[in-house]
């Protein structure tokens, strides 16, 4: 079988139990989410040589504690702000081309802070309001994987200025922008139809956020493959890599649409 068609095959699988869980059940998506979760941040921890169940542990707790209503909005406040500033932190680090000097309490950091934190707002942001709200985490995905794709063919059939060639030498400033018209269209013809923000313009902060996030996130998983000298975070998904290379965006993302579901 051709590597294009174990790719779509694959990625369709990926996408269908994705959305199957959001719509089936708040437990069905909790769980998928959680595993999915653990099995990125295993492949993370190999990426930045880190053995280690705190962070896996710290992670199910949370989720489990989170699901069963055990936290409050301020708990998850305060979680979310400091995964927010863990990601800034990643920014910083991306733009400063400084290679990582890993030692114990900074890789207990990053999987805490950044890994663990930052993938239990994917499926906190399904609750952010009084009930479970499935199409709120379907608009994430659906956005964050138009966002890609979209990027991914502007980039293939236009691309000829690169946005960040020492980090992710495909990436393209034609691709990058081509993915934000995608989005924003997107998010415009359903914005009337998927009601999850609190105000009107809730969805434009969103579309034209979603790339910039998103990118960024891609970005910072190629820092940390580029350091281990690896082309992907894993093999456990035919033709796309690891669970890390698929749930990079997401995963970066994540915070900051938890904050815009629920405080702004």
């Amino acid at each position: 079988m051709k590597e294009i068609q174990i790719r779509a095959i694959s990625g369709i699988l990926y996408a269908g139990i994705i959305v199957g869980a959001i719509f089936l059940s708040p437990l069905a998506i909790t769980i998928v989410i959680g595993l999915f979760s653990c099995l990125a941040l295993w492949e993370f921890q190999r990426l930045i040589r880190f053995t280690s169940i705190l962070p896996i542990l710290s992670f199910l707790t949370l989720s489990t504690y989170s699901y069963l209503g055990y936290t409050s909005l301020y708990t998850n406040g305060i979680l979310d702000h400091v995964a927010m500033a863990i990601n800034l932190l990643l920014i910083i680090l991306l733009f400063s081309s400084k290679k990582l000097s890993y030692s114990y309490p900074l890789k207990l950091i990053l999987s805490v802070g950044y890994l663990s934190l930052s993938s239990y707002f994917i499926s906190r942001s399904g609750f952010s309001g009084v009930e479970y709200n499935p199409w709120a985490l379907a608009l994430l995905y659906f956005s964050i994987w138009t966002n890609n794709s979209f990027a991914y063919l502007f980039g293939t059939n236009f691309g000829k200025h690169k946005l960040l060639p020492s980090i992710s030498p495909k990436k393209s400033w034609e691709g990058f922008f081509g993915g934000m018209l995608v989005t924003i269209i997107l998010n415009y013809f359903t914005s009337d139809y998927i009601i999850v923000f609190r105000a009107n313009w809730h969805w434009i902060l969103f579309a034209f956020s979603i790339p910039i996030l998103a990118t960024l996130g891609d970005f910072i998983q190629s820092y940390f493959k580029r350091i281990a000298k690896v082309k992907d975070s894993g093999s456990l998904i035919p033709g796309h890599g690891g669970f890390y290379d698929r749930m990079d965006s997401v995963i970066f993302v994540a915070p900051f649409y938890y904050l815009l579901l629920k405080f702004i």
